[in-house]
C-alpha cells in the first residue's frame, strides 16, 4: 500500500499547479513556496502530515461512518491543498482546517441520508454529478469497500446510485495516477479505457459503461475545443 500512496503523491506534486489563493488566518503559512500575487494567488508546498488514526477514527464515530485504512493512511501523509483532476475530487488537507474538507462531505443532508444507506462520501465525480461514496454495505477486510458515484439529482434516492466504478480505494489511487502521468503525451480519452486492466474487478467489470461515457464526452470536448 505504501508504494502505491508514494506513486500517487510523486505523480501528482509533479501534476498540480500547487497553487492557491490567499486566504487570511486560513492560508498555512508554513506551506507557502511563493509571495503573493497581484490577483491574490501563491504557490504551496507539501509538507508531512501530523494527523493520526485516532483523528479519523472520531470523525468515524461522530459521523457514523467507516474509512478504508487505505484512505486514512493515504489522507494523513501529508499537508496539501489540492487534490483533483479532471475525473474526480478528492479531500485536501490544511493544517490550519484539519480534516475540514471531510467534514464537508459528510455535515449535509444528502450526505446523511446516504450514510444511513451505509455509503459514505469522501470526494467528488469530477462532472459535477454528485459524491464519490465508499459501499460499507458488506464487510470486507480492512474495510476496502468499492467505489461508487451518487448523482445528486434523485435527492437521497438509491436510483441515483451507480454501478461500482473502482473496487477499492487503493484502485482509484491507481488509476489517478496512471491517468495524470498520461496525460503528458496522449488525449485524456484515450488513457481512460487502460482503467480496466488496472482495475478488472471494478472499472473494468461493473464500472465499464461509466468510463466509456466518460470516454464519449471527452471525445466530442476534443471534437469541439480541441485539446481537452
Amino acid at each position: 500500500m505504501d508504494e502505491i500512496i508514494n506513486s500517487f503523491w510523486t505523480a501528482y506534486f509533479n501534476y498540480s499547479s500547487l497553487s492557491s489563493v490567499y486566504i487570511e488566518a486560513v492560508t498555512p503559512k508554513d506551506m507557502m513556496a511563493s509571495p503573493v500575487d497581484e490577483d491574490g494567488w501563491y504557490l504551496w508546498k507539501p509538507i508531512k502530515g501530523t494527523l493520526v488514526e485516532g483523528d479519523y477514527y472520531n470523525l468515524e464515530q461522530q459521523f457514523g461512518i467507516i474509512f478504508p485504512k487505505s484512505f486514512i493512511e493515504w489522507h494523513k501523509q501529508y499537508f496539501f491543498l489540492d487534490c483533483s483532476c479532471q475525473l474526480m475530487g478528492l479531500p485536501v488537507s490544511s493544517p490550519t482546517e484539519p480534516l475540514q474538507q471531510i467534514i464537508d462531505n459528510l455535515d449535509y443532508s444528502l450526505a446523511k441520508d446516504l450514510i444511513e444507506a451505509k455509503l459514505y462520501p469522501f470526494g467528488d465525480e469530477g462532472n459535477d454529478a454528485g459524491p464519490l461514496v465508499f459501499d460499507g454495505r458488506y464487510e470486507v477486510e480492512d474495510n476496502e469497500f468499492p467505489i461508487r458515484v451518487y448523482d445528486h439529482e434523485y435527492g437521497g434516492d438509491r436510483e441515483g446510485l451507480s454501478e461500482i466504478i473502482f473496487s477499492s480505494f487503493p484502485k482509484l489511487l491507481e488509476c489517478f495516477t496512471h491517468y495524470i502521468k498520461e496525460l503528458e503525451n496522449r488525449k485524456n480519452f484515450e488513457i481512460i479505457p487502460d482503467f480496466f486492466n488496472i482495475d478488472p474487478t471494478g472499472a473494468g467489470k461493473t464500472g465499464v459503461d461509466y468510463w466509456l461515457g466518460w470516454v464519449a464526452m471527452e471525445k466530442e470536448n476534443d471534437g469541439l475545443f480541441g485539446d481537452s
